[in-house]
C-alpha cells in the first residue's frame, strides 16, 4: 500500500474519531455539521490550484484538467474535475470547492470555511522539492500560521481559534517523496534503506501532527499506530 493510501485510511479513522469525540453520539448530517471549516496540507492529490501561483513546472492550469470541472475550466487541480478535498467540504455542507491559499482574491468567506495549503510536487522531506519546485509540507505549516494570523486580524483572536477549532484537517502527502526523490536522487539512498526512509518519512508526518494538533480542539489524532509500509 502507497504512503498516500494509507493516510487516506487514516484520515477517514481520523475523521470518525473526530467527531466521535466531539458529538459523544453516532454519527449523522447534524453532528458532522459542527465542522465549519477545512485546512488541507499535501501534495497534487489535494491541491486545488496553490501551483499556479509559484515558479514550478507542475501546473495543471490547462487544458484536459478542469474538463468536467464547473465552468469547464482548469483550476490548477490535477483532475479533469473536483479532487477529495471539494467534496468533503461539499458532504460536510461547508461550501462546494476548497480553494489555494496563495490565491491573491480569496474573500473572507473563503479564509473563514477554509483553504487548501497543499501543493502538487511536494513531500514530508523538503529534498524531494529540490527536483519539483513545490512548496514542502513543512512550508505549508508557515503558510498555515500566516493564514491564522489573517484570521485574526479579520475575525478577531477569539472568532479566529474558534474557526481553527471547527475545522477538518486533511492531510495527503509521501508519494512524491520516494518517486521524486528517493528512486532519484541519491542522498536520502545513501542514507537509509527503504524501510529506513518510510520510518523518516512517518516521523516527518508525526512532527507535522504535533505541531499542528497545538492549534486543534480536539487534536489531530497521533499517527503511532501507523504500521510499517
Amino acid at each position: 500500500m502507497s504512503l498516500t493510501s494509507l493516510f487516506v485510511v487514516q484520515i477517514l479513522l481520523q475523521s470518525t474519531i473526530i467527531v466521535t469525540s466531539t458529538c459523544g453520539s453516532p454519527t449523522s448530517a447534524a453532528t458532522v455539521s459542527n465542522f465549519t471549516s477545512i485546512l488541507i496540507f499535501g501534495d497534487s492529490t489535494v491541491d486545488t490550484g496553490n501551483n499556479n501561483f509559484i515558479d514550478t513546472v507542475f501546473k495543471a492550469n490547462h487544458l484536459p484538467y478542469g474538463q468536467d470541472f464547473p465552468g469547464h475550466i482548469p483550476t490548477g487541480r490535477f483532475s479533469n474535475g473536483k479532487l477529495i478535498p471539494d467534496f468533503v467540504a461539499s458532504v460536510l455542507g461547508i461550501k462546494q470547492t476548497v480553494p489555494p491559499s496563495l490565491d491573491p482574491n480569496l474573500s473572507n468567506d473563503d479564509l473563514r470555511t477554509g483553504v487548501s495549503f497543499a501543493s502538487a510536487g511536494s513531500g514530508y522531506d523538503e529534498i524531494t522539492t529540490v527536483v519539483t519546485g513545490a512548496i514542502p509540507v513543512p512550508k505549508q505549516l508557515e503558510h498555515f500560521k500566516s493564514y491564522r494570523a489573517n484570521l485574526s486580524r479579520i475575525f478577531g483572536s477569539n472568532e479566529a481559534q474558534n474557526i481553527i477549532e471547527k475545522s477538518l484537517v486533511i492531510i495527503s502527502a509521501g508519494t512524491n517523496d520516494f518517486g521524486f526523490n528517493y528512486y532519484l536522487l541519491p542522498t536520502r539512498k545513501q542514507q537509509y534503506n527503504v524501510g529506513g526512509f518510510q520510518d523518516f518519512l512517518l516521523k516527518a508526518l508525526q512532527d507535522l501532527v504535533q505541531v499542528t494538533s497545538k492549534a486543534f480542539k480536539p487534536p489531530i489524532t497521533n499517527f503511532n499506530s501507523l504500521p510499517r509500509l
